[in-house]
């Protein structure tokens, strides 16, 4: 090879080195600035009651509660972010001898279902500040059915009011979204 083809291939190859640097070059300095925000959102439930005048249960006579039962899930305001969601609750005795003598009056068996495993369950999604339809309208103590060696005890009866949450999606019924919540525990 001559001196000046030896020149021009070595001038060629530091070109094509030259232009393979600054592709390179141009390659790693370019970049786009992305805001990725992410927030968990929350399903932030809680149980209404209303019982507008406490009736003290006579140990003699039936005696008739009114008391509504609702779940509401609240708004979280600008910063929070709520999620739809399904509710159930659960209902219990103060004194479970006394609870035996207690039906419910009004139950809305519409939108609530009652199952096996001691929860009602809303049938329904819970959106954003919305409420449940009340569960019932109040309820009844059956004097008849309450043991004697109890009657002291009904000035202190209580019904007590449990409530559970879980996210609504991807489920496409309550059924399917409480079914994986207890597969998870």
């Amino acid at each position: 090879m001559t001196g000046r083809k030896k020149r021009i291939t070595v001038l060629a190859a530091a070109m094509g080195i030259l232009v393979t640097v600054q592709g390179i070059a141009a390659y790693q300095s370019a970049f786009d600035a992305a805001e990725n925000i992410i927030r968990a959102g929350s399903n932030t439930t809680e149980i209404g009651e209303e019982f507008p005048s406490p009736t003290p249960v006579a140990p003699d006579k039936n005696t008739d509660i009114t008391k509504k039962i609702w779940v509401t899930n609240r708004e979280q305001g600008a910063d929070g972010v709520s999620v739809d969601c399904y509710v159930r609750v659960s209902l219990a005795y103060s004194n479970s001898d006394i609870g035996r003598a207690v039906t419910m009056k009004g139950q809305n068996t519409t939108d609530w279902v009652y199952s096996d495993d001691g929860f009602y369950y809303y049938k329904n999604v819970l959106k954003e500040g919305e409420s449940t339809r009340p569960l019932c309208t109040g309820f009844m103590v059956e004097a008849e059915k309450i043991e004697k060696t109890y009657w002291k005890e009904l000035k202190d009866f209580q019904i007590q009011v449990y409530e559970e949450s879980v996210e609504a999606k991807p489920y496409e019924s309550y059924q399917a979204a409480w079914e994986a919540y207890e597969k998870q525990g």
